[in-house]
């Protein structure tokens, strides 16, 4: 059976310790599992520990790496998956965080499974963060299937494969991690298929999480009044006749 042609991307904001590794991981496994890939690093222009440079030495060297700069005015992970998405040219996209905090070699899982379904995605089997933010992904995810009629078990985890058919049947709008979820709410209500795969989860290791911070590592008040609005926002979209 021909291999697929496969783009991979991953947001990245002062990520300069992870990315060497990412990218090498990365390269290993499309060589081996891919027909062509190319591997899309999106950095946010207020990144300042020098990632972007990294980036740009890797694909002096590997032509299928491209840097793309996410705007300062256009800030957000979800708007980082937006420019992923738009600028992946083959037909099976998969991302995923680029804190190392997941193995790439689990996309391997995915493979069997390529041709059969329109999105898979993976959860974490053993999560490895903070007790704080694993408590709160709980009430998030409860919240998120009572308002969505989403299904799946973690809705925020950043480690999925996608057909670019999903992409150009839906219209993504969230600039925060609700991306995540509206990914998966709007695939359903199309009627994509979708599954679920356990992947291993790990510590972050380097650089520092955007979501949570300071003392007992709880979310940054600003960071949670931007995904509250966004979720309304989604609720409206959804729900739009």
């Amino acid at each position: 059976m021909q291999k697929p042609n496969i783009t991979m991307f991953f947001p990245a904001y002062n990520e300069a310790e992870n990315i060497p590794r990412l990218l090498s991981s990365a390269v290993k496994i499309l060589r081996e599992a891919a027909n062509e890939y190319e591997i899309l690093v999106v950095v946010y222009e207020g990144s300042n520990d020098g990632t972007a440079g990294i980036v740009k030495e890797f694909s002096k060297k590997n032509k299928n790496i491209k840097l793309l700069i996410q705007p300062k005015d256009k800030k957000g992970v979800g708007y980082a998956k937006i420019m992923g998405f738009r600028n992946a040219k083959f037909p099976y996209i998969f991302y995923a965080d680029s804190d190392n905090q997941f193995d790439l070699k689990d996309f391997r899982k995915f493979l069997p499974y390529i041709k059969n379904y329109d999105i898979i995605a993976g959860y974490r089997i053993k999560r490895q963060d903070p007790t704080s933010r694993i408590l709160i992904s709980k009430i998030y995810n409860a919240m998120m299937r009572l308002l969505f009629k989403t299904k799946e078990r973690d809705l925020d985890c950043a480690f999925r494969l996608v057909s670019k058919r999903v992409i150009n049947n839906i219209s993504l709008v969230c600039r925060t991690g609700v991306a995540t979820t509206e990914l998966l709410a709007k695939a359903r209500k199309k009627e994509f298929r979708i599954k679920e795969i356990g992947v291993s989860h790990y510590p972050r290791k380097f650089g520092q999480p955007v979501f949570e911070g300071g003392f007992l590592n709880l979310p940054r008040p600003k960071v949670v009044s931007s995904i509250l609005k966004e979720i309304v926002l989604l609720y409206r979209d959804l729900n739009r006749k």
